[in-house]
């Protein structure tokens, strides 16, 4: 079980594959972090954090980014506006089907707005009727999927640190919200077995 109080036991021996980590735990223990599945983590929960306090903070964009929606698309919109006023979305209509995004959530603030926002609303327009919590909540962790640090892109050992420091205060720390694991283990004992060092 990784923990907060053991922190100071944990090393970072380094990266593999530009997308895994490998850390290892005092004498007798090696994890292996899965850098998106983990910064999805993060921001899904620091997200769902602020979204059930209401301490949603909105980043604004300047410029604006104008979208342009099909009719199925702003129909949605609308039926979906307070939810996604709720979610740290600004939104105002330009003209005809165009429309103006003035301001994101501050979590999500650096990726692909636009297209992180035309994604999450196409994902909606699947959904029937009135969006409930749970499609809310859905929709943040898509939104937190989109907005991760992807597999392949280097973070720093600082940033990685960041991450494993904010990973460990989490109650489920293991699992990205998809289900998908964050953090593989493997003991001295099953890598000495591996190889063959301990034969049972």
């Amino acid at each position: 079980m990784i923990s907060v109080p053991a922190r100071s036991r944990y090393t970072i021996i380094g990266q593999v594959f530009d997308t895994y980590w490998i850390v290892q735990y005092g004498g007798d223990k090696l994890f292996m972090i899965d850098q998106h599945a983990a910064h999805e983590k993060v921001k899904y929960e620091r997200f769902m954090k602020h979204f059930r306090e209401k301490e949603i903070v909105s980043q604004n964009l300047m410029p604006p980014i104008i979208v342009t929606l099909s009719g199925q698309e702003e129909s949605v919109l609308k039926q979906y506006m307070d939810s996604f006023v709720s979610l740290g979305f600004e939104i105002e209509e330009f003209g005809g089907n165009e429309y103006s995004l003035r301001s994101v959530p501050a979590d999500l603030y650096g990726c692909d707005e636009k297209e992180l926002f035309l994604a999450v609303l196409d994902e909606m327009c699947e959904v029937p009727g009135k969006g409930s919590f749970q499609v809310i909540e859905e929709k943040i962790a898509s939104m937190s999927c989109k907005a991760a640090v992807k597999g392949g892109n280097r973070l720093s050992l600082s940033e990685i640190n960041a991450l494993i420091d904010e990973l460990l205060t989490l109650d489920n720390p293991y699992n990205c919200p998809h289900g998908r694991p964050t953090i593989k283990a493997m003991t001295k004992y099953e890598m000495e077995k591996k190889f063959k060092r301990i034969v049972d």
